[in-house]
């Protein structure tokens, strides 16, 4: 796995816009005990970044990344918890 500073960063930017833990889990630097139901997720699958939402017990992806491209998987998910900023 590659090194994780882009998902930290990820993680940093969210906590300091309040968005609830609950809601999003990212591999390897952000994995709650307990998540919602529905949640949002950037996760390393079979050689790519995927962001999505796993909703109604299904990992729903909207975005895939060459694993090379971690930032952008990053900012992918910023955009999708975050997006007026």
């Amino acid at each position: 796995m590659t090194e994780p500073a882009g998902r930290r960063t990820a993680l940093a930017a969210l906590r300091a816009a309040g968005v609830p833990g609950r809601l999003y889990r990212i591999e390897g630097v952000h994995e709650p005990e307990v998540l919602l139901p529905d949640f949002h997720f950037l996760r390393l699958r079979d050689g790519s970044w995927e962001t999505g939402l796993f909703e109604r017990g299904e990992y729903v992806v909207t975005a895939r990344f060459p694993e090379a491209e971690e930032a952008a998987a990053c900012r992918q998910l910023l955009l999708q918890l975050l997006p007026d900023g």
